[in-house]
């Protein structure tokens, strides 16, 4: 039922893949914090946190690679849902790519 409700209030243009990762979250003059993603677009990317954000909130993602380095993207909060007791679902927009954020002691 969940998922039929979904397909009909589905707002999204773009085309999103299942990625799942870590990725940490920097906020600007304030904590790291660790979440993981759920799915992918070239637009955004949808992450899973026990911690809720305002719509319009920006900071910087980095974005776990197997392969690589770690994808660093500045980014916008464009919605943030309940998505179980203690845990939320974030609607990120990627807005530029950003430098590596320096390791906080």
């Amino acid at each position: 039922m969940e998922i039929q409700r979904s397909k009909y209030t589905e707002r999204r243009t773009e085309t999103r893949q299942a990625f799942v990762r870590p990725v940490k979250i920097h906020l600007p003059n304030g904590p790291t914090i660790q979440s993981f993603s759920k799915d992918l677009s070239s637009q955004g990317i949808g992450l899973i946190s026990d911690v809720s954000f305002q719509a319009g909130s920006i900071a910087i993602l980095e974005i776990h690679s197997t392969t690589s380095y770690p994808v660093c993207l500045r980014s916008e909060v464009r919605w943030c849902d309940a998505y179980g007791k203690g845990w939320y679902l974030i609607g990120w927009k990627f807005i530029t790519t950003e430098a590596r954020p320096m390791t906080r002691s």
